[in-house]
């Protein structure tokens, strides 16, 4: 009788077949959040309608964090992947991240914003009672965390991220998952103005310049939660502010000045960083 040999598996064809199930692990999580979103923001609108309304906000928000991490977590669990792997630490470092990443945006924001009153491209005037704006802002922070930076972050700068740094190093990763970012966002209907479309890629690549550089998804969920809440606030629904310029104030203030010297203060915070590394992803 004769013996029969398996061929022989070669590397390249190893390679081939992980690049393969990390593909997949992407394109399914990437479906079932772009679902979640579109599920979750087609009853806010069947019970908000064109009115915003900040408790139903809240509640949209809630529901998307806790599907999301439902999702991620499933999946994590599923595939044996400890959350050190996609992109969490301990306690300590986890807050520290978050607020690493909320001093990177507020601080150059701050400069930016100063400039543009002093220069004249903006002007903004408070129409509301500090009370008001104080918990009307920290309504939103919490909202803005629970619906877009927790769970966009724990996907894209967590899951996905880790996953396609698993098959190409950290430069690469940051452009494959910017491009993802935008994907999802047109799908969920983030893209609905030239503004927008302009604004979502730089965006996604700065959040994952942030993340490829402190390691730590919880540093752009800071800097995520923070560049949101001010984009949000100062927009005439929430009746706090009255603002001429408000594209000066979003591009070169909100976004152009913290990328600038938040990228810079990232070389000084991180200094090593290997931009050609690849990150392997260890089943415990």
């Amino acid at each position: 009788m004769k013996k029969r040999y398996n061929k022989p598996i070669f590397a390249e064809e190893v390679k081939l077949l992980k690049a393969k199930n990390m593909m997949l692990k992407i394109g399914v999580v990437l479906l079932f959040s772009i679902f979640i979103w579109r599920l979750i923001l087609y009853f806010n609108n069947m019970f908000s309608g064109d009115e915003y309304n900040s408790t139903i906000h809240f509640f949209t928000g809630l529901a998307i964090m806790i599907l999301s991490f439902i999702l991620i977590n499933t999946t994590r669990r599923t595939n044996r992947i400890s959350w050190r792997h996609i992109g969490m630490s301990d306690l300590r470092t986890n807050v520290i991240s978050f607020f690493v990443g909320t001093i990177l945006w507020f601080i150059p924001a701050v400069i930016g914003l100063v400039i543009a009153l002093l220069v004249g491209w903006a002007e903004i005037t408070v129409t509301t009672n500090l009370n008001q704006l104080l918990l009307s802002t920290l309504i939103l922070y919490i909202t803005v965390f629970l619906i877009e930076a927790f769970p966009e972050e724990l996907i894209m700068r967590g899951y996905i991220y880790s996953h396609v740094n698993a098959m190409f190093p950290h430069l690469k990763t940051v452009i494959i998952q910017t491009l993802i970012f935008s994907l999802f966002a047109y799908f969920v209907g983030a893209i609905y103005s030239l503004e927008q479309l302009l604004f979502i890629p730089g965006y996604g690549f700065m959040l994952g310049y942030i993340r490829a550089k402190s390691g730590n998804v919880w540093t752009s969920i800071g800097f995520h939660t923070v560049i949101m809440t001010a984009s949000q606030i100062i927009n005439p629904m929430h009746g706090h502010f009255d603002v001429n310029g408000v594209f000066a104030i979003r591009f070169f203030a909100f976004n152009l000045i913290p990328y600038i010297l938040g990228a810079i203060a990232l070389e000084f915070i991180y200094p090593k960083h290997n931009w050609s590394e690849i990150v392997p992803i260890n089943n415990s």
